[in-house]
């Protein structure tokens, strides 16, 4: 199996070529479209992709990501390197060191950097990818494939922290209903609340410079609440997110990733 994380969009022949290319060299192999409308800049959301979504599929999946790749990685006229990789049993293919150093969060068992390829260098998912593709399928492992290269870097997410009465949460992400994701699960914010009410404040962007919400508690349906009101409840991944029950806090509450949010305790 195959899944597909990518920038190419619906409008154009990437996906097409890919597929069409993957289909004629693997006999029976299933395809499966995660996302092809990721942008360069939001590699939070791509990140998310991959460390709740990728690991969702069975252990023996390839998953190719091509969403941008590190400008500052290139050399004279070379292009960026992609990396591959073997991560619980899962095969990786990927455009970006830097998003992948953000998004993996367990043991690495093999890391290989992909020739720069001699011939054109524009579409590697078409020209490079489908062979490795094929080639992680039937077996080879990424050392066999691939270079040696430097081990990932670990770039730790941001986590909330607590003081006294007060517990400092930062939005990582915003779905496309709106729905802002919290840098702390459910867990650990119950451990931190120990039982007591809470009011969320929040960094208020759309006109005075802060704004307080009284939230009765952790709710387990966005019906809970009245239509247009904020809610806090808890996602699929199993962190905390604010919601705003039939509406999009993104745009009613003015949340964006890096917004601020506190929980003060009484």
């Amino acid at each position: 199996m195959v899944t597909l994380t990518t920038d190419w969009g619906d409008r154009d022949y990437f996906q097409a070529m890919v597929k069409g290319r993957m289909y004629s060299m693997i006999p029976g192999v299933t395809i499966v479209d995660l996302s092809h409308s990721q942008v360069w800049d939001g590699h939070t959301t791509t990140a998310n992709i991959i460390r709740f979504g990728c690991f969702a599929f069975p252990a023996g999946t390839v998953h190719v990501i091509d969403v941008g790749f590190d400008q500052d990685k290139i050399e004279g006229d070379c292009c960026p390197k992609t990396l591959i990789a073997s991560v619980g049993g899962h095969r990786f293919v990927c455009s970006s060191r830097k998003l992948f150093e953000l998004a993996i969060d367990r043991p690495v068992d093999q890391l290989a950097e992909l020739p720069v390829p001699s011939g054109s260098a524009t579409f590697l998912a078409y020209t490079q990818y489908c062979d490795v593709v094929a080639r992680l399928l039937s077996g080879e492992e990424p050392l066999q494939i691939g270079e040696p290269c430097a081990p990932l870097r670990r770039r730790t997410p941001l986590s909330a922290q607590s003081v006294g009465d007060r517990l400092s949460a930062m939005v990582t992400g915003v779905d496309s209903y709106g729905n802002a994701f919290l840098n702390i699960t459910y867990d650990d914010f119950e451990r931190v609340r120990a039982g007591r009410r809470f009011r969320v404040e929040l960094e208020w962007r759309l006109g005075s410079n802060e704004r307080y919400e009284t939230v009765s508690g952790v709710s387990n349906h966005y019906s809970n609440v009245r239509v247009g009101e904020l809610l806090l409840t808890v996602s699929a991944t199993g962190y905390m997110q604010l919601a705003v029950n039939r509406d999009s806090a993104a745009r009613l509450v003015g949340l964006n990733i890096m917004s601020r949010c506190s929980f003060i305790f009484y």
